[in-house]
């Protein structure tokens, strides 16, 4: 009985020594992912961010636009032109 243990305790001792590297692989290999998901993460969010910009940069080109507009289309209102008709005056979009 008394080998028995012996042989079993060896057995549970490699076992465990086994089981703490594939743990210790599988915890480096977790990382690792871990890693490049953050980078793909930041990646993501620097496009992102530059096409915030974009949109931004955009819709405030609109809006200055359609404010230029306006404002020469209400010039063009309170002066007829030579036939006497008015400019119809800009549509304002709405975003």
């Amino acid at each position: 009985l008394s080998l028995l243990q012996k042989r079993m305790h060896k057995a549970l001792v490699k076992y465990f020594k086994q089981r703490s590297l594939y743990s210790q692989a599988e915890l480096d290999r977790c990382q690792a992912l871990s890693q490049e998901t953050d980078q793909k993460i930041k990646t993501a969010q620097e496009g992102l961010s530059e096409d915030i910009q974009l949109i931004s940069a955009l819709l405030q080109s609109l809006t200055d636009d359609s404010t230029t507009t306006d404002d020469a289309g209400l010039n063009k209102q309170a002066s007829p032109d030579a036939a006497g008709s008015n400019e119809m005056p800009a549509v304002q979009i709405a975003v």
